[in-house]
Formats: C-alpha cells, structure tokens, sequence
C-alpha cells in the first residue's frame, strides 16, 4: 500500500525594510522601494484610542514626516503600507501597518484634518 505524502505550500513574504526606528516611515518606504505603490493614512481621534479618521490614500512621495505634520498636523497616526493590485485576491498587496506620532504643539491640526472629522465622526472641532 502506497502512502501519498501532503506538502504545505507557503507564500513567503520579502523581508522587512532596514530601519532604526519603527516609526521612520519615509525610511520605510525608502527601503520598499517602487513596491509601495500607496499609503492609506488613518488619524487617532484626539482622547478616543478605538476612533480612527480616515484622511486619504497617499502617494509614498507624500510621505516624509514632515510633509504628513504640515498637511495634517499633530496626533497619532497609521500608515498602511500597500503595494500591487492582486487581481486574484482582488486587493493590493499588504506589506505592513506603521504607528507614529507628532507633537500636537509643533503641528497644529489643520483645517483639512477638522473638516475630515467633522464629517466622519460630526464632531466641530474649534
């Protein structure tokens, strides 16, 4: 009697960009390179850690920290790192989620930021 043997097939990823810091989001992508194709980019809202807001879908260009602060403002963010269309899947690829933050005295948070809260959450913010 003859035994077939199962064989697991795994996709595996390409290893994680260099970085020295787990928030250095330009270096991140910088290590992505054309693979990162879009960065979705979400905002803490202010007091509530389980309320997000949603502010865009990014091209990496746009992403230095800096540029983020001065567009957007200070608070806590993620920045979904995406790359290809998978048209099997029928989404892009995944690579990773990043957390950073920025001094909310250094950046205040800009009109575009209000206006996108006002209209997800219906909160006025001054």
């Amino acid at each position: 009697m003859e035994h077939e043997m199962k064989t697991k097939t795994t996709k595996t990823k390409p290893p994680r960009p260099f970085r020295n810091f787990p928030d250095e989001l330009d270096v991140i992508l910088h290590g992505y390179g054309p693979r990162a194709r879009v960065v979705q980019l979400w905002r803490q809202l202010d007091g509530k850690p389980d309320v997000w807001t949603y502010l865009g879908r990014l091209d990496p260009a746009e992403c230095e920290d800096v540029m983020i602060g001065h567009r957007f403002g200070g608070g806590s963010y993620r920045a979904k790192i995406l790359g290809a269309w998978d048209r099997e899947r029928r989404r892009e690829e995944y690579f990773e989620q990043v957390s950073l933050a920025f001094d909310q005295q250094f950046f205040p948070m800009t009109a575009e930021t209000r206006e996108r809260i006002r209209k997800q959450h219906g909160i006025q913010l001054g």
